[in-house]
């Protein structure tokens, strides 16, 4: 899904946290790829209808987001984003942004949100995210372009590779470089 054509003004396509929900290989399972969804919810031990995803913000939450105790803090605090809290970043968003790569620019997307608003950063991260051959918006952790086989799939994989690709082999079991 082309978020794009849905506007700007809508935020459900950004957590409270500033991940960018398009991004998510849930989020791709579920509006594009079956297969993927399938072993994304595999992987989570649950089944591909509790796994379905349509970002943070929509009636359709991952299994992780119905307990994302950020949202919640977040909610309690009456902010959109935790990044438009007095406290950011608190010690549990900084906790939460250090376990996985597709959260390494958290805290570069929140001070972005803050500085230029939601519309100019989601334009930016959009991005990010895309494909620079065929435009595919893909996830932190598409190598290559799901589409078109692009290496790598979006700038983000371009900077991050290393990280993405230990954690990859990790969850493969393949831990050998």
């Amino acid at each position: 899904m082309n978020t794009k054509s849905k506007g700007f003004d809508n935020h459900e396509f950004a957590a409270a946290c500033g991940l960018f929900c398009p991004g998510c290989t849930l989020y791709i399972g579920t509006t594009e790829d079956p297969e993927r969804l399938a072993r994304t919810a595999g992987r989570f031990d649950v089944s591909p209808e509790e796994a379905r995803c349509l970002g943070c913000r929509s009636d359709v939450k991952s299994p992780y987001r119905r307990t994302c105790e950020i949202v919640k803090c977040a909610d309690e605090r009456g902010v959109k984003y935790c990044a438009l809290c007095t406290d950011y970043p608190c010690q549990m968003l900084k906790d939460f942004q250090a376990q996985l790569p597709h959260r390494a620019e958290l805290f570069e997307d929140g001070n972005r949100i803050r500085e230029v608003g939601f519309e100019k950063w989601h334009e930016e991260t959009h991005e990010r995210y895309t494909c620079p051959k065929c435009s595919t918006i893909n996830s932190a952790y598409d190598l290559s372009c799901r589409k078109c086989g692009n290496e790598p799939g979006s700038p983000f994989v371009e900077r991050h590779r290393e990280r993405i690709t230990t954690v990859l082999e990790a969850m493969s079991g393949n831990t050998d470089k």
